[in-house]
């Protein structure tokens, strides 16, 4: 969808020469919250008894890309960078989908093996760059290995065969492979997770043009790769485009496409694919006013919350026999292009705050396996990691989910205040959004309970009252971790490379001290403070049984 948006903001893919010539309007400029005149109450209800689902690991997942030695997290004289492999395990990703985005539909995997020196060097067809393969499937599989994660691997279905995808297959999980095993991989890589092609209902750039196709054309492709592919591995799990219906204009001319293609494909189908979750998407008119953009975006998991229910309806009609899932493989902030004021916010608190509200949607929905935000790392705005190996601040917010919370979804609830939201963007206006929203979680041998609160607040503090049930709290150890910052704008600095191509404003302020996760302590009986434009996770240790 990067792609598509690319192209509703100029004729060219070329970002430097097009976008260098924008007017820059005046900076935005937002007073730090400390001393906001209102505090309000709220109460959240946790039963720890009753579990709703199981979090499925799958959603913590990111993109990389084969361009620019994946993104840059391979040096052709280093090898794989370390500073990267550290921050990808702390982070705890699990799934990595590689080549691409919309560079997936050009790629040909065969000119990423063999002796790196002799490689070729690509076009990337979707901008004037080209980039040697110094990261392909090899080196993937050595990231993953080294961080512990699967990869999920998009097969080109756009200017590819089913011959050359079910030939990717084999390379990676037959025995016998000697391509392979010259890379340096004697045994069966095992991949498992493979998707056929990426947003072909797409046709608004000349690469998409090049590309796209309809909803039944599509359907007839994918069972051609489906049949060559599982022929290879028959375990293998493949992932089929599915179009969203969460923003307020269509993605693609083509309508009803989960519906033409689920009638003639779903029994090949083990995912289906959506990019619901982009957001704000500032094209078009929208407000000056932060606040209403930031409040816009923090409403919009619940467009995202609807879309997958929606899904889930229209998958439960097509199921023949095998239960189709849902894999979200692209995410994540998106602002502007275009715009110098927006163009850095991916990396700010209240992107943040819109981070973990999407994984407490993802987490509510059994059928959604996988997620892949877009993307680890880059010399751009979209990477969560920055050119020079440091985190942006929702880095911490996926991390607060993997290292914080339980594997088993608990019922809880909370009563607040609401606000209604301005439509910005892409994303309509919504009623009655909760100010706090609320996820709780048990580990699997129980003794520990763990109860997650965002704040959607711009100034607004909360003291929130805890009502536990079916878990004895040993009150010497609990503690809080807390995302937080004085302003929805805060950051960490500068992220951008000094020869990035596109004149930009840097969002204000600059949180000096660095915003990460913090460890505070809590007494029990207390309000739970929550500070606005926060995450905060309350983790509880069962108490010894009084029996």
């Amino acid at each position: 969808m990067f792609y598509f948006i690319l192209s509703l903001f100029c004729t060219s893919c070329f970002l430097g020469s097009v976008l260098g010539e924008c007017v820059s309007p005046d900076r935005l400029r937002v007073a730090d919250v400390d001393g906001c005149a209102s505090v309000c109450n709220a109460i959240c209800y946790v039963n720890a008894g009753r579990v709703e689902n199981r979090v499925n690991k799958g959603i913590f997942g990111t993109n990389l890309e084969w361009i620019n030695c994946g993104n840059g997290i391979w040096n052709p004289n280093k090898g794989l960078l370390r500073d990267y492999v550290k921050l990808a395990r702390e982070q705890g990703i699990s799934v990595v989908r590689f080549p691409g985005g919309t560079f997936s539909d050009f790629y040909h995997w065969r000119n990423g093996i063999g002796t790196r020196n002799l490689r070729p060097v690509i076009p990337h067809f979707t901008d004037p760059g080209k980039s040697p393969n110094c990261f392909g499937t090899p080196e993937l599989i050595m990231f993953c290995r080294a961080i512990g994660a699967q990869p999920l691997l998009t097969v080109n279905a756009g200017t590819g065969t089913a011959e050359e995808a079910a030939s990717w297959v084999k390379y990676c999980n037959v025995i016998e492979d000697k391509r392979r095993t010259s890379d340096g991989l004697s045994e069966p890589v095992g991949v498992k997770l493979w998707e056929v092609g990426n947003e072909l209902y797409l046709s608004g750039s000349d690469p998409e043009k090049r590309i796209t196709v309809d909803s039944t054309t599509y359907a007839h492709r994918f069972l051609k790769f489906a049949r060559a592919m599982k022929k290879v591995d028959p375990s293998i799990s493949i992932v089929a485009i599915g179009v969203a219906h969460s923003y307020n204009v269509p993605f693609g001319p083509y309508k009803n496409w989960n519906e033409k293609l689920l009638s003639l494909a779903s029994g090949s189908i083990d995912y289906l694919s959506l990019h619901n979750a982009y957001s704000p998407v500032l094209v078009g008119d929208y407000p000056d006013n932060p606040q209403d953009i930031y409040q816009a975006m923090w409403a919009f998991p619940i467009a995202v919350d609807s879309d997958l229910k929606m899904t889930e309806k229209v998958l439960s009609k097509y199921n023949k026999g095998n239960t189709i899932g849902i894999a979200i493989t692209e995410w994540g902030p998106f602002f502007s292009i275009s715009d110098p004021r927006w163009i850095d916010h991916n990396k700010t608190l209240g992107s943040a705050v819109y981070v973990g509200l999407v994984l407490q949607v993802f987490m509510k929905h059994p059928a959604v396996k996988i997620a892949n935000y877009f993307k680890f790392t880059d010399r751009s705005f979209m990477g969560w990691v920055s050119y020079d190996h440091k985190p942006k601040v929702p880095f911490y917010a996926l991390e607060m989910f993997t290292k914080h919370f339980g594997s088993l979804l608990v019922e809880s609830h909370i009563t607040c205040e609401s606000y209604k939201s301005k439509r910005v963007g892409f994303v309509r206006s919504i009623d009655k959004v909760p100010e706090l929203s609320v996820v709780s979680s048990i580990n699997p041998s129980k003794d520990k309970l763990y109860v997650n609160i965002i704040s959607r607040c711009w100034k607004k503090r909360y003291q929130v009252n805890l009502h536990i049930n079916g878990f004895d709290v040993r009150e010497k150890d609990v503690t809080i971790w807390q995302l937080s910052g004085k302003s929805a704008l805060s950051n960490n600095g500068r992220d951008l490379p000094p020869d990035w191509p596109i004149r930009y404003e840097e969002p204000l302020p600059i949180d000096r001290s660095a915003i990460r996760i913090s460890k505070l302590s809590y007494k029990i009986g207390n309000p739970l403070e929550i500070p606005p434009h926060s995450i905060v996770t309350v983790e509880f240790s069962r108490g010894e049984d009084k029996n």
